[in-house]
């Protein structure tokens, strides 16, 4: 039996890879379509260093690697179109494992693609595909799949804690926590293979699966409920402000988002629909909704906004009652029961005009800003638990679905280590190897590839 994977997979693996090593030399725009002061040009395959140094022809050869040199790009005719830097990666010490070229010239669009059709000119030479860089640095064993996929995560992260998150992971560190949980995994299937295989020989040992197995499942526990929070960093939380008409609700909303986006006004039913603004706590985005007011026998136009609350509340993350001074117990129960909450965060508004206050509630002005920051804090406490800035997070619906077999297995093995034979622990242990390889990328298909770096850019 094949402790850790399959040849078949390794060999299709090392098949890809090989594809990738005799494939066309590729060349993409690196930086973002707008003028700039520095523009990127980037080039790797086996013709790299050849087809950039037609566009170079002042750089001397070979030039020494990762040296920048200050040379003249110029076209096919030999016409100066530019300025700037040429820096070359030997192969296999560059981002994707092959020779890679970088053309760092004045970030004009209209120039980078003019050098960049240049280049194209060359049959040697191919527009790269999105992530094709990315792919080849995974497929030539410069990164596993995990730190892949953050090099996306990290291009397109919103807030401080995705993109600490991704740093963390394209740095290794959840590949880290996999490697903690298989490699005691692989030591202990070698041992009951051992068993199984050689029962001679093996006679007079025994082996315990359980505390290695016990100690695996709650790791893999713990990287699963990371998953969860991971993607709240990826997506966001949502936040909605329900109350009674003239609670203060569009005031606290401006006052939490910084900037007057809700119109106030000290007639009620000012706000007749759902305003959505965006903020970020502690890292994390949120989309902060203003509601309609609240009132017993609204008109047509108040109904409808009304209505919209209830769906407002009902698809958040997170519902902030906001309580006027004059409300009454019942009428709080009342609206309570009417929207179907039951998981809220009460909050009492205007407290600059509150003399007495009860010491269980949670008061708040947003006229004088007391308990605003308070506020920020009880809403961070309810979407996240300890330190998320310094986890290590998932971002990846495929790896919490890959966590949640791999969690799964572990659990039937140490059940089966209870009741059942050895070969049925072996082969579930087996099955939760599979799992972390095929997060870490060991075991992916051409089509699991193309799905993941489809979602990356271009040049990256």
């Amino acid at each position: 039996m094949d402790v850790g994977g399959s040849g078949r997979e390794e060999a299709s693996h090392s098949s890809i890879t090989q594809a990738v090593t005799s494939s066309f030399t590729i060349v993409a725009i690196a930086t973002a379509p707008v003028r700039s002061g520095v523009g990127i040009l980037r080039l790797s395959g086996p013709a790299a260093l050849a087809v950039a140094s037609r566009l170079a022809p002042d750089v001397v050869q070979p030039p020494v690697p990762r040296h920048a040199y200050l040379t003249s790009f110029c076209d096919s005719g030999g016409a100066v179109l530019d300025r700037g830097l040429f820096i070359y990666f030997e192969a296999p010490h560059s981002y994707t494992g092959e020779d890679v070229v970088e053309l760092q010239a004045h970030g004009s669009p209209r120039l980078l693609e003019l050098l960049e059709r240049e280049l194209l000119r060359d049959p040697r030479v191919k527009l790269a595909e999105p992530g094709e860089f990315t792919k080849r640095a995974f497929l030539s064993g410069r990164l596993d799949l995990t730190q892949a996929e953050a090099v996306a995560e990290l291009v397109a992260a919103e807030s401080e804690a995705a993109l600490r998150a991704a740093a963390q992971q394209m740095a290794g560190g959840l590949s880290r926590r996999l490697s903690e949980i298989r490699d005691p995994l692989i030591a202990l299937r070698a041992e009951l293979e051992g068993l199984l295989n050689f029962p001679v020989e093996t006679e007079d040992e025994v082996v315990d699966p359980q505390p290695a197995l016990r100690i695996a499942r709650s790791k893999a526990r713990q990287l699963l409920e990371d998953a969860d929070r991971g993607s709240l960093l990826r997506r966001g939380t949502r936040v909605a402000l329900v109350g009674p008409v003239n609670a203060g609700k569009s005031t606290l909303f401006n006052r939490l988002l910084g900037e007057n986006r809700a119109l106030v006004d000290a007639d009620p039913g000012t706000t007749r629909d759902v305003i959505e603004g965006r903020l970020e706590l502690r890292g994390v985005p949120v989309s902060l909704f203003d509601t309609a007011g609240l009132r017993i026998g609204p008109g047509r136009l108040e109904a409808l906004g009304i209505e919209r609350t209830r769906e407002a509340a009902g698809s958040s993350n997170v519902v902030i009652f906001v309580l006027p001074p004059d409300i009454t117990g019942e009428e709080e129960s009342r609206w309570r029961q009417e929207l179907n909450l039951v998981s809220v965060l009460p909050v009492h508004s205007k407290s600059d005009l509150v003399h007495q206050r009860r010491p269980e509630e949670f008061y708040v002005s947003a006229f004088t800003g007391e308990g605003i920051d308070a506020l920020r804090e009880r809403l961070v406490s309810t979407f996240l638990r300890n330190d998320v800035l310094g986890a290590v997070l998932l971002t990846s619906q495929r790896h919490q679905e890959a966590l949640g077999r791999l969690s799964e297995h572990l659990g039937d093995a140490l059940s089966a280590s209870e009741s059942s034979t050895l070969e049925v622990v072996s082969g579930e242990i087996g099955l939760a190897l599979d799992a972390i390889s095929e997060i870490l990328g060991d075991n992916a298909s051409e089509e699991v590839l193309d799905a993941i770096f489809r979602r990356f850019c271009i040049g990256k």
